[in-house]
């Protein structure tokens, strides 16, 4: 079985076209066609039902894709190690949006410079987004910032990828951020019934049920999805709207003229990292951790 030819099909049980698929692979779909009938004859069961709106999974090919999307996960990380072996000094990571851990990552590479000048990486994503970019290679470390009640669902999901889970800091209080002309601004905290009466952000590539559902807040009348956290400061400073998540540096609300109210009633959140168990982590790496678990300890430990 060609591993490339499971490309395909997973293309194909994603767009539920086959056409589609062959457009967005660069191939016939007369090709696509025979390369599906091919691998079904091989192992002998159908993948796809035909309708006339097109292709939709059997139940066995539902399994077919969960191990394709494995295989071709493991093929494209084999494909990578030289790479990864040329960038040995370099950090690669993807981390959930938070200005807190933007700002030690920056504030490490100020400290301690890469002398050997190799390209680092920083990109910020969702949970699911981080921990399939850890899983695909794509950046060897994820930061995850979440709700503590949750860990238990990724710590399970770490470990169907073979990913080791590591929770940094426990315990970090959840704070609502919002412009200093919003009318909660000038209270010492907030309640989460406070935040059912004003505009509140979401963010679009979490899971409701690892936040709204976390706060109660998943009836919430007037909810505003953002991935970016560009434009989530935006909507706080110009749209009056209330974010949540770990409190931002004191320079960034400074700029931004806006505050930080602790959720006295919120669910405590925390940090965690990813990492492939299949290589050991760098020197740099390990250092990274260790100087981002002591910023951690000293902002929100007692």
């Amino acid at each position: 079985m060609n591993t490339e030819h499971l490309v395909y099909i997973l293309e194909a049980y994603k767009c539920g076209s086959v056409n589609k698929a062959a457009r967005n692979c660069y191939i016939s779909q007369s090709h696509l066609s025979t390369i599906i009938k091919n691998v079904e004859q091989e192992i002998g069961y159908p993948l796809f039902h035909r309708t006339a709106n097109g292709i939709t999974a059997t139940p066995e090919g539902l399994i077919f894709m969960s191990h394709a999307e494995k295989i071709v996960t493991e093929r494209n990380n084999i494909q990578k190690i030289p790479q990864s072996m040329s960038e040995s000094d370099s950090l690669s990571i993807i981390c959930a949006r938070s200005a807190f851990v933007l700002q030690c990552f920056f504030d490490y590479k100020n400290c301690f410079p890469n002398l050997n000048r190799t390209h680092d990486k920083f990109l910020e994503a969702g949970l699911r987004e981080n921990l399939k970019n850890v899983v695909a290679q794509n950046c060897r470390l994820g930061i995850l910032v979440l709700f503590e009640q949750v860990i238990p669902k990724y710590m399970d999901l770490a470990d169907q990828y073979n990913l080791e889970m590591t929770v940094l800091q426990r315990s970090i209080p959840v704070t609502a951020l919002m412009s200093k002309s919003h009318p909660l601004a000038n209270s010492s905290r907030v309640s989460l019934k406070d935040l059912t009466g004003y505009p509140f952000i979401a963010d679009a590539h979490i899971d409701p049920d690892d936040t709204l559902d976390v706060l109660g807040l998943q009836s919430h009348t007037d909810l505003l999805y953002i991935c970016d956290r560009g434009t989530i400061f935006d909507a706080v400073r110009k749209g009056n709207y209330i974010a949540i998540g770990i409190s931002i540096p004191e320079e960034d609300a400074r700029r931004m003229n806006c505050v930080c109210c602790p959720i006295a009633d919120g669910a405590p959140m925390a940090v965690a990292l990813l990492h492939s168990r299949t290589f050991t982590l760098r020197p740099r790496e390990k250092h990274f951790i260790r100087y981002l678990t002591d910023r951690l300890h000293k902002r929100y430990s007692g």
